[in-house]
């Protein structure tokens, strides 16, 4: 399948891996799956006991890969031999969890993004004028 005959998912990330061309997107269901079949939260591959940070092992990484993937017909076969290829390409298993940490901040697992302040030189909004801060 080209690139050009590629169907767009909508709310989906496009990943070509190791020659597949996969969309992932992680909604309810799919988090549901993941979850069961690592047998621990998706959160939990991340994060150590005292909360530190750490780098889940590569098979569980295409378990999340795989749980994503919207594309149709692609066997886990098909995940494990196109990682093969994504390696010998040059890629590298922090490029894998890259791909999927980026996948995970999308979905929101991370949290939402804090909007930017805009300055606003002093002005405000409100209807009132702002009055300094009293010292009582």
């Amino acid at each position: 399948m080209t690139k050009d005959n590629i169907v767009k998912m909508p709310n989906a990330k496009q990943f070509e891996f190791g020659g597949l061309n996969l969309q992932l997107r992680l909604d309810g269901n799919s988090i549901l799956k993941i979850e069961k079949r690592l047998d621990e939260s998706i959160m939990g591959l991340f994060l150590k006991g005292q909360g530190e940070m750490k780098l889940p092992a590569t098979n569980k990484l295409l378990i999340i890969l795989q749980g994503a993937n919207q594309t149709s017909n692609v066997s886990e076969k098909d995940i494990v031999d196109a990682f093969g290829r994504y390696m010998a390409n040059g890629h590298s298993t922090m490029d894998l969890f890259t791909e999927i940490n980026d996948l995970l901040a999308e979905s929101g697992f991370f949290g939402k993004e804090a909007k930017e302040k805009t300055e606003t030189n002093g002005e405000s909004l409100d209807s009132e004028p702002v009055e300094e801060d009293s010292l009582l």
